[in-house]
């Protein structure tokens, strides 16, 4: 049995960034860096913490978890600019900076 308490971010992959890291920032350090179709696995200190995604000025919304001792978290993560909303890109990357990545919590 693993006692080490993790936390593990899969990112989708996407035309528009494809080729760029995402920062994975936990507690506002940087950790780590993901890229297209990767996974990264992070130790973590049990107890409350937040978890963001940057790519340069834009990122992600901020997502605050709790993790108990020997527990393993699952978030998934990509960009927003698939599909038509690529044509979005220029309001994403001025206006709406923390909705540029998207990140939520794998079930």
């Amino acid at each position: 049995m693993n006692d080490q308490t993790q936390i593990t971010v899969s990112r989708t992959t996407s035309y528009a960034d494809r080729l760029r890291a995402y920062k994975v920032k936990i507690d506002d350090v940087v950790v780590d860096s993901i890229r297209a179709r990767e996974s990264v696995t992070i130790p973590v200190v049990p107890g409350r913490h937040s978890l963001t995604l940057r790519i340069d000025w834009c990122g992600s919304e901020q997502i605050d978890f709790e993790v108990s001792p020997g527990q393993h978290l699952f978030f998934e993560c990509g960009s927003n600019l698939t599909g038509w909303r690529i044509f979005l890109a220029l309001f994403y990357i001025i206006f709406w900076t923390r909705q540029y990545l998207w990140l939520r919590r794998a079930t």
